[in-house]
């Protein structure tokens, strides 16, 4: 499993971001249906971050916090982490990142990067999917976590075919 600021840099090294419109909100959405695209292949999925039921759908913390200084504008930078040996802050790498997992990484993007944010945004909000089921307890009772167990998402994501996208 990897940390999931590890996947975002490889997108970010491989697509353009404002051509794909990579935004904080967007790239918090397209990994989540990565994940769900890698819950299919592997009991764990690739990412080892927990997604959290937010307003706008689901959202890994440190994503959000690596790239909250773009706003709504498409991510300029990689995600980096301080190095405290050297002191300075430093890219998360991804070359450690398995060539049949960039496989998986890459066809979930292109399968799920043709739609708007908006769009992402409302399949993830999906009625009585993992967001959906989350939000909703959480918002019943604020003590309960808002994060998304990776067993919701895989049984919310099961029936679906490898290459194809629920609308």
């Amino acid at each position: 499993m990897y940390e999931a600021r590890k996947i975002c840099n490889f997108l970010l090294a491989n697509f353009d971001a404002v051509e794909f419109d990579l935004t904080n909100l967007r790239m918090n959405k397209l990994l989540f249906f990565i994940q769900a695209g890698a819950l299919r292949q592997s009991s764990e999925g690739f990412i080892r971050n927990h997604f959290e039921a937010w307003q706008f759908g689901p959202v890994i913390r440190p994503v959000f916090d690596a790239f909250k200084i773009h706003k709504e504008s498409p991510i300029t930078e990689p995600a980096q982490y301080l190095d405290y040996g050297l002191g300075k802050h430093i890219p998360v790498p991804y070359d450690d990142i398995r060539e049949d997992h960039l496989k998986i990484i890459v066809r979930e993007f292109e399968n799920y990067s043709r739609f708007t944010t908006g769009q992402l945004v409302s399949l993830s909000h999906e009625p009585n999917g993992p967001w959906d089921i989350v939000y909703r307890a959480h918002l019943a009772d604020p003590t309960l976590s808002p994060r998304i167990p990776n067993h919701l998402i895989r049984r919310h994501f099961a029936g679906e075919e490898k290459s194809t996208v629920r609308h």
